[in-house]
């Protein structure tokens, strides 16, 4: 599991509106989104979405994995946050902290 010295911070390649879920996030490629791969599938991160023109926003996600046709399974986060469609490409999101498990 990554210290809290190797969290990452993640840029946008795309994202997905997910009704009543939220957006799912697909960072670029890189050591920052292979970092995912070093969470359990579905374990909830704090997570910041970076906009240097606002203060950063709070948010929760959750590693999730993404398959395509023909294609490697990539790592993606599902975060709970709607803001009325997706984000913008280049979008940076810094990955905060490991939440606990809710059982």
């Amino acid at each position: 599991m990554p210290t809290h010295e190797s969290l990452a911070t993640l840029v946008v390649a795309a994202s997905f509106r997910v009704p009543g879920l939220g957006v799912l996030a697909v960072p670029a490629a890189g050591p920052a989104a292979a970092s995912l791969a070093a969470y359990a599938l579905h374990t909830a991160l704090a997570v910041s979405l970076v906009d240097e023109s606002q203060p950063p926003l709070a948010l929760t996600g959750t590693v999730e994995e993404l398959t395509h046709d023909g294609q490697p399974p990539r790592r993606a986060l599902l975060l709970d946050f709607d803001p009325g469609g997706p984000l913008p490409v280049g979008a940076r999101l810094r990955l905060k902290a490991e939440l606990p498990a809710l059982r």
